[in-house]
């Protein structure tokens, strides 16, 4: 009974995303000119070519700031069991710093390999 419903709410929502679709497919207006076929970036003309190369540092530093961004995150789950456990919060706060220590550990080894430098 459970994935009758499941069913018919995948169901509905793609008929949703096919009926929006189709509907601006047939009321919208279609009058293609250069200046909206013309690449846009933020405002800017576009100087360069597409195939410019970009620096390492660029890619490693987006990479840190996800890993430690998404780790971030994980402290939300945290306080919404510590909040709801404080019996068992000894063990919660050891656990969290633990967590907290291997960011730091991984934070300060980037640090040292000069991730993070610039130049």
């Amino acid at each position: 009974m459970n994935h009758m419903a499941v069913l018919m709410m995948f169901g509905f929502a793609f008929l949703i995303g096919v009926g929006m679709l189709l509907m601006s497919a047939f009321l919208g207006r279609v009058k293609p000119d250069p200046k909206k076929l013309s690449i846009y970036e933020c405002g800017v003309p576009s100087s360069g070519t597409p195939h410019d190369r970009f620096s390492v540092k660029f890619y490693l530093f987006a990479i840190f700031f996800l890993i430690f961004d998404i780790e971030v995150v994980f402290l939300y789950p945290w306080a919404f069991i510590f909040k709801h456990q404080i019996a068992q919060s000894p063990v919660l706060i050891v656990e969290m710093f633990l967590f907290i220590g291997i960011l730091i550990v991984g934070y300060l080894y980037i640090w040292k390999k000069g991730a993070l430098r610039w130049d």
